[in-house]
């Protein structure tokens, strides 16, 4: 059968593609292995819906697959309805991680007809096989009385090693704004932070590729000329050894890559041996998310984590020459504009190379959005939040008692100024850079700069690809 893979545009005013989909790659990568002939509609490259249509009639599928998280999943809505309208006949499946949160919710609210949820791959190749629906685990559709049936959720692969490499083959390369392959070495969670959706897709069991399946996966696009990397995991490191013999084996290889880690470790799931193996094997960049520096906020986080050792990790990989990153969340539960003024100062002295403050986002299905049922004020609907905000935003989709709207928005503003201010001093020194953060703070730079500085980085980019 012929399968269209689509992927909705970038939520907000950019039309770019950083890098591929792995949750795409991998399903492409499934179907082809079933004797499925796949094509790709990236619609982070190409938005106009006419040239979607235009891809439909040239490549005449009989199954559509669309992906949608939850920030910005209208757009996926929007998309389903419009191919429906024009090609009725052609069956749709959503998935992707908004589709395991609301599940049978999406049969509602457009005319899709089936709903993936979970881990995915399989449910989806059966469809393509033609297999009965009512036998195909991890689907959820409408029966012929027009019911809606949600079937038992698809087992997980145990065996990660048996799965296909993904099939980034089929996008673009040469429009990705960054030259970069995403590596999934490990899917599921033992974490359970209250804010976090991965384990509605992914589950809590933790699995892992071996450390050779991985290397053999970069070292198939070293062979291409690529030589940067990042990995996606929740958890790459909790798994220590298997995660220091990736390292090596990379070393062994002689595989001279640059590898990123923006997607976060672990600050207790790393130590100066790994960390050591890490810039040994290229690594240049680590995020590290403490979230909050408050002990009793990481506690109502689940977050098993403590300051002390955020700060050892910190320290080593300084010491180390690896570019360093700290994330913080606003909003997390039990935290007051006091608490975060500790975070501030915390931010301060931890003297890495990025920060990052961030207004959480309650996810329907996570513990964080009953919470704040229970707890807090919504101040709009998910409906509106999800794809109608700025993810960069300042303004607060909920208040507390303890932490009202105006001391969030207060407490963001005060976020960015340290990360502006870390920036300038850094890239200019303490007194140009100070020059640039007075400029930085007057009303309209502030409004439209950062705006103004993603627009000509993404220039510079694509004229960069261009001359490649």
């Amino acid at each position: 059968m012929k399968v269209l893979l689509v992927i909705p545009p970038n939520i907000g005013r950019f039309i770019v593609a950083t890098i591929p989909h792995a949750g795409i790659a991998y399903l492409a990568a499934f179907l082809e292995r079933d004797d499925h002939e796949v094509d790709l509609m990236d619609m982070r490259l190409y938005s106009d819906n006419e040239k979607l249509f235009q891809k439909i009639r040239d490549f005449n599928p009989g199954l559509i697959g669309i992906t949608t998280a939850s920030i910005g999943y209208k757009m996926a809505y929007d998309i389903i309805d419009r191919v429906k309208g024009k090609f009725p006949n052609i069956p749709v499946a959503i998935g992707g991680s908004y589709a395991s949160t609301v599940h049978s919710k999406i049969l509602d609210d457009t005319k899709v007809d089936y709903v993936v949820y979970g881990e995915g791959e399989q449910t989806f190749v059966e469809i393509a096989n033609g297999k009965e629906l009512k036998d195909i685990k991890g689907l959820i559709y409408k029966d012929e009385n027009n019911e809606i049936t949600m079937n038992p959720l698809c087992p997980l692969v145990q065996n990660l090693d048996d799965m296909p490499f993904p099939r980034y083959e089929i996008f673009e390369l040469n429009k990705m704004l960054e030259k970069r392959i995403p590596l999934v070495s490990s899917r599921g969670c033992p974490n359970r932070c209250v804010f976090c959706s991965i384990q509605l897709v992914m589950g809590h069991p933790f699995r892992t590729r071996s450390p050779e399946n991985v290397v053999k996966e970069i070292k198939h696009w070293y062979k291409k000329g690529y030589d940067s990397f990042e990995f996606s995991d929740d958890n790459f490191s909790f798994n220590i050894p298997r995660a220091e013999r990736i390292c090596d084996l990379i070393v062994e290889k002689g595989l001279k890559v640059k590898l990123i880690f923006g997607n976060g470790l672990r600050a207790d799931r790393v130590n100066e041996t790994l960390l050591k193996k890490l810039k040994n094997a290229g690594t240049i960049w680590i995020a590290y998310g403490l979230e909050s520096s408050d002990s009793q906020v990481l506690k109502n986080m689940k977050k098993d984590l403590n300051l002390d050792t955020l700060r050892h990790a910190v320290k080593m990989t300084k010491e180390l020459g690896i570019e360093t990153q700290v994330n913080f969340i606003i909003g997390c539960p039990g935290q007051t504009y006091d608490s975060f003024k500790k975070d501030l100062k915390c931010a301060e002295e931890l003297n890495v190379d990025q920060l990052r403050f961030y207004n959480i986002i309650p996810y329907p299905g996570t513990e964080m959005y009953e919470w704040i049922k229970q707890n807090g004020r919504f101040l709009y609907p998910y409906e509106i939040y999800l794809n109608d905000f700025d993810y960069w935003g300042e303004e607060p989709v909920f208040e507390t008692d303890e932490f009202t709207k105006e001391e969030r928005v207060k407490a963001y503003r005060q976020g960015q100024e340290k990360i502006m201010q870390l920036f300038l001093r850094r890239h200019f020194g303490r007194f140009i850079g100070g020059i640039g953060l007075k400029m930085w703070k007057t009303p309209f730079v502030r409004k439209y700069g950062m705006g103004i500085a993603t627009k000509s980085w993404i220039l510079l980019k694509k004229l960069r690809i261009k001359q490649a």
